[in-house]
This record gives structure tokens, sequence and C-alpha cells, in this order.
């Protein structure tokens, strides 16, 4: 990008007073950078989302897994796929309910927890660079409620 297609992107930041029109330009550039970071690994977001999810509690179901982060369960069925493909994660069939497949992650997918939580981490502090703790602190209020009310539509 140049820096006069630049100073227009700040320009507008700097302007507009849409909240939604911020929220989607935020999201696409996380996301564009979260793809840089995570395709030496064959992964995107949505793949990021869930190892993570994971690595708090391992054996989750697909389904406890898409309503506990309001994922889409195509979305989680498409990436679990792409997930086993890799070699990430394995399903296993409940014993109690054949229905329902729990997701386990592989020895490749543990050992590069420590790299998926420092780009998780960087991301974040590099969101949050210059805020004061306070700062932050209310920055994550905010965003905590503004996610509240999106999620009502």
């Amino acid at each position: 990008m140049g820096s006069t297609d630049e100073e227009t992107v700040i320009q507008w930041i700097r302007d507009i007073d849409v909240p939604a029109a911020l929220i989607s330009y935020t999201y696409r550039t996380v996301q564009k950078s979260f793809a840089r970071e995570l395709s030496p690994y064959h992964i995107g977001w949505g793949h990021f989302a869930i190892l993570m999810s994971l690595y708090e509690t391992e054996g989750r179901s697909q389904d406890s897994l898409a309503l506990s982060r309001g994922f889409d369960k195509t979305m989680i069925a498409k990436s679990v796929v792409r997930l086993e493909g890799e070699g990430f994660v394995h399903r296993v069939t409940d014993q109690d309910d054949k229905r329902v497949k729990r997701l386990y992650l592989t020895e490749k997918s543990r050992d590069l927890r420590p790299e998926m939580e420092r780009i998780g981490h960087r991301m974040n502090d590099f969101l949050f660079r210059d805020f004061s703790t306070g700062e932050s602190g209310m920055a994550m209020k905010i965003l905590r409620k503004i996610a509240l009310n999106a999620r009502e539509l």
C-alpha cells in the first residue's frame, strides 16, 4: 500500500462514525495478519481458534465447540476435517453416544502450542500497544459489551 493509500485509510479511520465499519475493518485486518502468521502451518483463523479451544479443553465434541465459541457447526465440521488432514487433531467416537465425535490433539499440535500461543499473544499485544493498563481494561469491557449486543443480532 502506498503512502497516499495509507493516509486515506488513516483519515477514513479518524473520520468514520460507524462502529460496524470500524469493527469490520479491524476484523479484516486481523484476519489478514493471522493468515500471514499461520500460513507456514497450512491453517487459518478458524483452525487456530479450534486449536486454542482444544488446548484449553481437549476431548470436546464438535457441537460443544461450536456452541461455546459462537461458530457455525458447518464451519467447525469443515475445519476439523482440514485439521485432521494436516495431522493436528483426531476424532474419537464417544462411547456413551456413538453420534458424538470428540476432538483430541495430536503430538504435532501439542508441539505447536507455544507457537500458537505466541501468535495469539503477539496479536493481542499489538492491538493494545500504547494503551495504559486502565485503557486496555476499559477497551476489553467495551468490546465485551459490543460482542454481547452483537450476539442478539
